[in-house]
């Protein structure tokens, strides 16, 4: 998901989700425009508290694909890419796989 910072750097930190991504898909998808949708991926944005290695914790709003918002609860930890002179533009940079192993939570 390089594609929002370009050839700049980009730093990858842990984030706890702050919001329940499946309430906001559920209510994203409800939206006419979305009745026989055919177009680009749907992404939405979900409060997360950023937790970089050397600095003090921030919470910004992480863009994340739909298909991956059913894994997003309040609590779970998932991996994230950011401009490090942009902090408040946060994508979800982690696959199913390894957000189920890092959050057992979900397998219950």
């Amino acid at each position: 998901m390089s594609f929002l910072f370009g050839k700049k750097q980009s730093v990858q930190s842990l984030a706890e989700v702050l919001e329940d991504g499946r309430e906001i898909m559920n209510a994203e998808m409800k939206k006419p425009k979305y009745n026989n949708y055919a177009g680009r991926e749907v992404f939405i944005d979900v409060a997360v508290r950023v937790e970089p290695a050397n600095e003090a914790p921030y919470e910004a709003r992480m863009k994340v694909s739909l298909l991956k918002a059913y894994l997003l609860k309040p609590g779970v930890r998932v991996l994230v890419k950011y401009d490090p002179a942009k902090k408040e533009q946060v994508v979800m940079d982690d696959e199913a796989a390894q957000i189920l192993e890092r959050n057992p939570q979900l397998k219950k």
